[in-house]
């Protein structure tokens, strides 16, 4: 018995929650998809509200939008089975065996982590490369890479755990905005003593991000990761990080890097926005950005 959790915001996912309900019924599993919408755009409520009339499937819509931590939570309270998948809603699968092999490696005290994949594309517009080179290059790793640090390599994309983990655990939900909510959880994991297994199970990855919005959701990201730092209690986010690392490295002169961000970020964006991005660059523009923060 499987509960498929996706939290959706601004995306149209009928070809996904096809997909696995394809697969669900031809597994012959008991099973339910549970769509929590967190406020999207009336033209997305339209359509997805319709999925509601597949066969097990639950469209819930949120009146306010709570975010990427609370609505995760939310899930798990309107689940019904013990194994429950976790996906981001910009996914579509790789194969027709997704649901098969995390139910087959499924265990009670551990969570099993997929990984992703994208899409070769022959044609791409400028305004994607930067996301989808920083995706290809840094998120997807084989099981056997990620396995080597199995904490910091978790991303809530694509995960399966027993509904039994969430009685010692759940999404914090003091993580507003974009990013690091999964950070903060891996670490939760670890304290608890819950094993991450990395397996290859991946889902492609389609919410390729225009250049603006990536780097809008960057700077959210980085937000939180200081947040994260100065109030919680996580050690080991100063040496998992490589960001965070290298801002405590300069950080006596701090003011320097502060200093060449203002002069130097419209070239660093110029690169950022063309044809061949460079990820150095990138990793400039968020050291830069996090020095100029308060």
């Amino acid at each position: 018995m499987v509960s498929i959790l996706i939290p959706v915001y601004n995306r149209f996912i009928k070809e996904f929650v096809l997909q696995l309900n394809n697969e669900a019924q031809r597994l012959k599993i008991i099973y339910e998809i549970i769509i929590i919408d967190d406020l999207s755009e009336e033209k997305y409520q339209v359509e997805n509200c319709k999925l509601k009339n597949l066969p097990n499937v639950n469209y819930i819509q949120l009146l306010e939008n709570e975010g990427r931590s609370k609505i995760r939570n939310l899930l798990v309270i309107h689940a019904h089975y013990d194994i429950m998948i976790f996906t981001d809603c910009d996914m579509l699968t790789v194969d027709d065996n997704f649901i098969k092999n995390y139910i087959e490696n499924s265990e009670e005290n551990s969570i099993l982590y997929g990984g992703i994949k994208y899409k070769k594309c022959d044609k791409l517009e400028k305004k994607h490369i930067l996301r989808l080179k920083y995706g290809r290059k840094r998120e997807a790793i084989d099981c056997k890479i990620r396995s080597i640090k199995p904490y910091s390599s978790f991303m809530t994309g694509n995960f399966c755990l027993n509904k039994s983990i969430f009685k010692k655990i759940t999404f914090n939900e003091k993580i507003k905005g974009y990013g690091h909510e999964d950070t903060l959880f891996g670490y939760e994991l670890k304290r608890k003593k819950i094993k991450i297994k990395h397996i290859n199970n991946p889902l492609y990855h389609c919410g390729i991000d225009e250049t603006e919005e990536f780097l809008k959701k960057t700077r959210s990201a980085v937000d939180n990761l200081k947040h994260i730092y100065e109030n919680f209690e996580e050690p080991e986010l100063s040496t998992d990080i490589k960001l965070l690392k290298v801002y405590l490295k300069v950080y006596k002169i701090k003011f320097l890097f502060k200093l060449m961000f203002y002069i130097s970020q419209n070239l660093i964006l110029i690169n950022l926005k063309s044809k061949n991005p460079s990820l150095f660059l990138f990793d400039l523009y968020k050291l830069g950005y996090l020095c100029s923060l308060k």
